[in-house]
């Protein structure tokens, strides 16, 4: 094995590990290590005959003004003696350089800088359960639909009511907006499946979210603030509540060097109810039912930054 390649190729390994970049060319680096490998051989007078040694320099130079900054020189008989002070050999030759992972900028750099973004893309795959609560107005016992008898005028007929729970899957497609380091603002854009009588109809809405991340070194946790607004709803409604407020809570994970994994559950409940044509025929009043509509979203995403932020000095990382 050539000397000099055995160097170059094992140091090129040491300074991967230790986070050190290395480039092709001398204008791409701040700093150039240099080897250099001779044949010293030295008499042994116990033996009374010559043994091959070998001299290696080392020499790191600073590419700016072409200074030295560290030079030294070490002997060796055999490339196999060197394997156990090879890192050695490289911490020393390469002092001068702070070492990458040592730094927190580094540490970021390795890392990628997820948290620190203007802009972020984001789709999730959600499961909204929603909630309708019966309310009592114009129900027989506030539970009833019945049917008048147009001869006697009297109640002939009454079918009971309850709550109605639907589970359907949906999808957000949005942007957000990382104003502050602790600040965000999120535009999207929901759909989802069904409504109480038919799975196929699509619900839609524009939703709009006032975050407020805490950011740790490898996760991330951000309440916020969230209003909707409807941007289509069933039939089956007379008068569907368009406005909606509520909140949640997001769990974020680094996923890779660029991309943001995240768990996102939130409840939204609406401000005024939601009334509902009556479909009973052979119990057709009243001729429409109220309820108390809100919403338990669960969501799983992901996420992605364009454009790094600064981070500014107040911001605390644990």
């Amino acid at each position: 094995m050539d000397h000099l390649d055995f160097f170059k190729r094992s140091f090129a390994m040491e300074a991967d590990g230790c986070g050190y970049v290395i480039t092709n060319t001398m204008s791409e680096a701040l700093h150039t290590l240099r080897f250099r490998v001779v044949s010293n051989n030295i008499y042994d007078p116990e033996y009374d005959m010559e043994i091959e040694q070998y001299t290696i320099t080392l020499t790191l130079q600073r590419n700016a003004d072409n200074s030295t900054l560290v030079t030294f020189d070490y002997n060796f008989a055999s490339v196999d003696e060197t394997y156990p002070f090879l890192r050695t050999l490289f911490l020393n030759s390469v002092t001068p350089i702070p070492i990458p992972f040592l730094t927190e900028e580094s540490l970021e750099a390795a890392r990628g800088n997820h948290w620190y973004k203007w802009i972020y893309l984001r789709a999730s795959f959600d499961y909204p359960i929603t909630f309708y609560i019966l309310q009592p107005e114009g129900l027989v016992g506030g539970i009833g639909v019945y049917y008048t008898d147009p001869i006697t005028e009297k109640r002939s007929r009454v079918d009971s009511l309850d709550h109605i729970i639907r589970g359907m899957p949906g999808a957000t497609l949005g942007a957000e907006f990382q104003l502050l380091n602790f600040l965000c603002l999120e535009f999207d854009f929901q759909l989802y499946m069904g409504d109480t009588r038919n799975n196929y109809f699509v619900n839609m809405a524009t939703v709009g979210e006032l975050k407020f991340p805490i950011k740790f070194r490898n996760v991330m946790l951000v309440p916020y603030g969230a209003f909707s607004y409807a941007l289509a709803y069933s039939p089956v409604f007379s008068d569907f509540p368009p406005l909606a407020a509520g909140g949640g809570l997001q769990a974020c994970a680094r996923a890779g060097k660029k991309g943001i994994l995240f768990l996102d559950v939130q409840y939204m409940f609406s401000f005024t109810d939601a009334v509902m044509h009556n479909p009973h025929e052979l119990t057709p009043e009243p001729e429409v039912i109220h309820y108390k509509r809100s919403q338990l979203g669960i969501g799983i995403g992901y996420k992605f930054g364009l454009v790094d932020r600064p981070k500014k000095t107040a911001t605390f990382i644990y």
